[in-house]
């Protein structure tokens, strides 16, 4: 998902991945699946198959830490401030980067032979920061385009195919 401030002499772009479910909603499922799986389990063991007890709790457990796992990744974001001088990358881990704009340039990598989503890396002569990973190919696109029309320089690995 991209959202984009525009101010006097700056532009901002706030990058955050699409959020299926939300934490609480998240939670609701991992309360059903374990009541489902639970249940199964109970029955099985007054049937006298005990042994099936723990291999569900294990189950439980390793779904529920997956799904936590995916959910917390979901509330990274990126933020771009470009401003007239300079572009300034911030992102959810607390890490700060910034690049002089005339000297960036934004490389748009798109797979040639394996079809994967595209890149979008920045790069300088000191530094190269890969941005948006989280996105998909859509809005990798339309970031593309918005950094365009901010005035960076664009450069397209597949030239031949707009």
């Amino acid at each position: 998902m991209i959202e984009i401030s525009t101010f006097d002499d700056s532009t901002q772009l706030r990058l955050s991945p699409n959020r299926s479910a939300t934490w609480k909603q998240t939670k609701l499922l991992m309360l059903g699946f374990t009541c489902f799986v639970v249940s199964i389990a109970v029955a099985w063991t007054l049937v006298g198959a005990w042994v099936i007890l723990p291999f569900a709790g294990l189950e439980v457990l390793a779904l529920s830490l997956i799904m936590y796992l995916v959910s917390r990744a979901t509330y990274q974001w990126e933020e771009v401030v470009i401003n007239k001088d300079t572009i300034r990358i911030i992102n959810s881990k607390g890490t700060q980067l910034v690049l002089q704009r005339v000297q960036t340039s934004l490389f748009f990598i798109e797979d040639i032979h394996n079809r994967r989503i595209p890149k979008l890396v920045f790069s300088t002569t000191q530094a190269k920061c890969e941005i948006g990973a989280f996105l998909n190919e859509k809005d990798k696109s339309l970031l593309q385009h918005h950094f365009s029309e901010a005035g960076i320089m664009v450069c397209k690995n597949k030239w031949w195919n707009g």
